[in-house]
């Protein structure tokens, strides 16, 4: 898809990259496309087998040397992953003979389009400057950026002086663990610095909040809904929890931390309940059983022990208080709140391309949402976020991804992987 490309215009190599890749922005939005059209969808992890084949192909086509791993079933026990694909990760390492490897991972599962489309959301539409489809804005279309930029790198001429590796993974849509976590885990990747899907624009992220994820479980006792006295309603009880739950939700509101958000209010840890509901089962019965979840992200300054233990003493003190219902929880996911510790060369050579790309001043910043980024920034690697973008509108009805932002994207990790030493 990469392959019959223009070749670039006389000039200083920024021009010739800048030209070379709006004159063959053809060639990116059939990546982009090709890639959309495989549907990757998690959960259950669908067409891995074929993403991965059309990945290597591509990487090979840049004379890149690649490897494939397989997540064997111990590691996919342990997060509870069972049925779709075999959970492979592509990695591809282009050798230019330098001590340092630059690592630029992406993930390519998508989330299940549900809601309301306009367009069949695994056929690639373009629309004026639009691409639509599942997964062109998370993060397909960042895939195709970063391919599209080594080709342009290699077709100017442009010698690097450091080594680049990229990591194409699955199950980051939920966690990561059988993903990049694994190969980092295991000692299969290298990085001296990373990057991967972050902010857009002028905007990149160098961290993200923690996050902490429950199910709760209210137990009452069912009974016929003519006859309530007989039972414990255990949604009735559900909502005085919750009561409980926002008390400590309003203790929590208050914090602020000290990192640069892209918002005020995002400086602010946040608590949501009921994202997943399920209880009952009809009308004339009273619930015995009622659950929901509960979303805890947490600003760096926090930790995860502590977060667990707010929760749990509240889940506690209600327990000691109804005798004749049972509250259970179980935390089913969690990641500790990271930032990436900073390199001056790194960060500098980053902010210069932005410049370069935007003409805006580069912001550095904490993301909200978690990335697989925090994978390497937990073992010290200086790592950094940075994306194509449709409006930032990751997950929802309609997702698109902008042409230009595509041609930009591409733009600027070439800029960071040609300046990097």
């Amino acid at each position: 898809m990469l392959s019959n490309v223009q070749g670039p215009a006389p000039g200083g190599i920024e021009k010739k990259l800048k030209y070379y890749l709006k004159r063959n922005k053809a060639k990116v939005i059939s990546l982009v496309s090709g890639l959309i059209e495989i549907p990757t969808v998690n959960p259950p992890g669908e067409n891995y087998e074929e993403m991965a084949g059309l990945l290597e192909r591509e990487c090979k086509k840049l004379g890149l040397v690649t490897r494939k791993y397989i997540t064997p079933k111990p590691i996919l026990d342990k997060y509870k992953i069972s049925g779709g694909s075999k959970r492979i990760s592509l990695v591809a390492d282009l050798n230019a003979r330098h001590k340092k490897v630059l690592h630029i991972n992406s993930h390519y599962d998508v989330v299940p389009a549900t809601g309301k489309w306009k367009t069949n959301p695994f056929k690639a539409v373009v629309k004026g400057d639009r691409i639509y489809g599942r997964g062109s804005e998370d993060m397909k279309g960042n895939i195709a950026s970063v391919l599209f930029a080594l080709k342009a790198l290699q077709d100017c001429g442009v010698k690097l002086k450091i080594n680049i590796q990229l990591s194409f993974t699955p199950d980051e849509e939920i966690g990561g663990g059988t993903g990049l976590g694994y190969l980092v885990a295991k000692g299969l990747v290298k990085a001296d610095y990373a990057m991967s899907e972050g902010y857009s624009g002028n905007s990149i992220s160098i961290g993200n909040k923690g996050i902490l994820w429950a199910e709760v479980e209210v137990v009452g006792k069912s009974a016929h809904g003519s006859m309530p006295h007989k039972g414990v309603n255990s949604f009735e009880r559900m909502n005085m929890l919750v009561n409980e739950l926002e008390k400590l939700k309003n203790k929590i509101s208050v914090k602020k931390t000290k990192y640069n958000m892209r918002d005020d209010v995002s400086k602010n840890p946040s608590f949501v309940m009921g994202g997943f509901i399920e209880g009952g089962g009809k009308v004339n019965i009273i619930p015995g059983i009622t659950k929901f979840s509960i979303d805890r992200r947490l600003i760096p300054e926090e930790n995860i022990n502590t977060a667990k233990m707010e929760i749990e003493t509240v889940i506690k003190k209600f327990n000691s208080r109804y005798k004749d219902s049972k509250v259970n929880i179980r935390f089913v996911s969690q990641g500790s709140p990271v930032v990436s510790g900073k390199d001056k060369k790194f960060f500098k050579v980053t902010a210069e391309a932005i410049k370069f790309v935007t003409g805006k001043k580069a912001d550095f910043s904490v993301m909200s949402g978690a990335t697989d980024m925090r994978y390497f920034m937990q073992k010290g690697v200086p790592s950094l976020g940075y994306s194509a973008s449709g409006g930032e509108k990751w997950h929802s009805d309609n997702e698109f991804v902008y042409i230009s932002s595509l041609v930009n994207t591409a733009e600027v990790f070439a800029l960071i992987m040609s300046r990097l030493s």
